[in-house]
């Protein structure tokens, strides 16, 4: 968990310009919001949504919906704090250029220069690419059983990395690209060695504290946090609740609880050059390209995309029992946090409908043409996503076209002329194939993946 690779969280595309567009009045929106919050919540899995709308500097729009705790129906509201998950990183990665701003380290710093502990099997990897995802270490959230024995502990720095620090590197330092949260929790090491405390505690001296961000905290399992939300999940289609989790491993890849409204108001300072430098902030915000030319759309903590033809800045976060989704429109100047305590409720879903009803615009309608034949006898077989190990079925039937991922439900694909389909669940979800019929991309909801036939 506290990655974006779940069902809410897989899409960018190209940047693209556009004039500016007038936002919805306020009481429109607001009941535009309020009638998305009900769809969702009346949805199987549902608990609560924090849910933040801000522009020009200012939140139009902070609220709280459906409940907290749902065992003693306790309301969320405004101020209920919820995890975020990897939103957390853009944070981890916002400390780190202010300590390279310091002279205190340099993106070509080598790792073993401040952790030598850490094994890397005759590789060296600099910051740069444990922030960018390219160091090429294994993500402990990806080692299967290995993790899940020990998900309810409370590990220490050697426990978590004795998860990874035995297996071989996925490639070589700075030639790919693989979503990596044990990047990001050395990232957090690094913090504390530099910062001389806690994770949590160089957070609120160095963002918190002077931000003003009084519901935005490190997590932990064993304080009492006033109104912190319960999280929830579906069994057997019971709300249950979430699968324990020892907060000290999400680290500084997934540690944080915020609020909407807080996210905003920390988003609006990071691109308004209130944490970093205008260079710092290109920094994080100019995505990654490969050695072989590809455009992994991912900067320091930040995903660059595009929603509606618009520049989009963004990132999400799942962790058990939440999922979470902050986003920024930069030529429009609109902001939008939401968070979810129910984790089946996709907050980059509802980031979307959200962000449609501020713009005053409709969601286009996916068409539904008939496949060719010559297509339907091309593309179906196995494929491999290697960014977020994971493979995928393309299947025919009747003439239509189904694709399911590894534990995840088919879903039929509708066909939109040339290479290009989309689900039928979820317009803005995009498969483009390649002419050769050997891959395609998938675009969902905040991330880019290539997948190859196998």
């Amino acid at each position: 968990m506290f990655t974006l690779l779940s069902s809410c969280s897989i899409l960018l595309l190209t940047l693209a310009t556009t004039a500016q567009t007038e936002l919805a009045k306020p009481e429109v929106l607001t009941a535009k919001i309020d009638a998305i919050a009900a769809e969702h919540l009346a949805k199987p899995g549902a608990a609560g949504l924090s849910i933040a709308v801000a522009s020009k500097g200012k939140v139009l729009l902070a609220k709280g919906y459906g409940v907290a705790d749902a065992e003693f129906d306790v309301p969320a509201d405004a101020s209920t704090m919820f995890r975020i998950g990897s939103v957390t990183k853009q944070f981890t990665a916002a400390v780190i250029l202010r300590y390279v701003e310091q002279g205190k380290l340099t993106l070509d710093d080598e790792l073993s220069k401040y952790l030598p502990q850490f094994p890397q099997h005759g590789h060296e990897v600099n910051i740069r690419q444990l922030l960018n995802h390219t160091s090429g270490i294994p993500s402990y959230t990806d080692v299967g059983e290995a993790w899940e024995r020990v998900w309810p502990l409370e590990l220490d720095h050697a426990q978590l990395l004795a998860l990874v620090s035995d297996k071989m590197f996925d490639f070589e330092p700075g030639e790919d690209w693989r979503y990596n949260n044990t990047g990001y929790y050395l990232l957090g090491m690094l913090i504390e060695k530099i910062g001389g405390a806690p994770y949590g505690e160089v957070l609120q001296k160095e963002l918190f504290g002077p931000l003003g961000l009084k519901q935005t905290r490190y997590d932990s399992n064993i304080e009492l946090i006033k109104g912190r939300a319960q999280g929830y999940t579906l069994n057997d289609g019971k709300l249950v609740n979430d699968q324990a989790i020892g907060m000290g491993q999400p680290g500084a890849a997934g540690g944080l609880i915020s609020t909407g409204s807080d996210l905003l108001r920390w988003e609006m300072a990071l691109v308004g050059g209130k944490v970093i430098d205008a260079k710092s902030f290109a920094l994080m915000s100019t995505p990654t390209v490969l050695p072989d030319g590809r455009d992994t759309h991912y900067g320091f903590g930040l995903m660059l995309g595009q929603f509606a033809g618009f520049p989009r800045i963004q990132h999400g976060g799942g962790i058990f029992g939440f999922n979470s989704m902050l986003l920024c429109l930069p030529k429009q100047d609109l902001y939008v946090a939401v968070i979810s305590n129910g984790e089946p409720i996709s907050s980059a879903e509802i980031a979307d409908a959200v962000s449609y009803a501020a713009l005053a615009i409709v969601k286009p309608t996916a068409k539904d043409e008939t496949i060719p034949a010559e297509l339907l006898a091309l593309l179906p077989g196995q494929y491999s996503i290697p960014a977020i190990k994971l493979d995928a079925t393309l299947s025919a039937k009747d003439g239509k076209l189904w694709l399911q991922a590894t534990g995840q439900d088919a879903f039929r694909l509708l066909f939109q002329g040339g290479l290009e389909f989309r689900a039928e669940f979820d317009s803005d979800v995009r498969v483009a194939f390649r002419a050769d019929g050997k891959g395609f991309e998938l675009n969902q909801g905040g991330g880019k993946f290539d997948a190859t036939r196998k």
